[in-house]
């Protein structure tokens, strides 16, 4: 049988692998979603549930007043969070 002992660097592959915080639905507001046609890069602060919120380049999908929806590529993995409009910028 092999070591079940945690490394370090396991415990960090493991927990870079924990998804983004997203906002649930009751959030989105009454709003529906404007879906965006082409490609939007953005911006996004990514809050996270075991590490400090980061700031990633992504790509804006649709929109409302309150929320935006992204795609971003963190460490190999790919999400797609739902987030508070004020946490995008346009990336120039």
């Amino acid at each position: 049988m092999g070591s079940v002992k945690v490394t370090a660097g396991k415990l960090e592959e493991t927990l870079a692998r924990v998804p983004p915080v997203t906002l649930p639905t009751p959030a989105w507001g009454p709003q529906p979603i404007g879906w965006f046609t082409g490609t939007r890069p953005v911006w996004v602060w990514v809050s996270w549930r075991d590490r400090p919120a980061t700031r990633e380049p992504g790509v804006a999908r649709g929109a409302n007043d309150r929320v935006v929806m992204v795609s971003i590529d963190v460490g190999g993995d790919h999400w797609e969070p739902v987030v508070w409009r004020n946490a995008v910028t346009v990336r120039g």
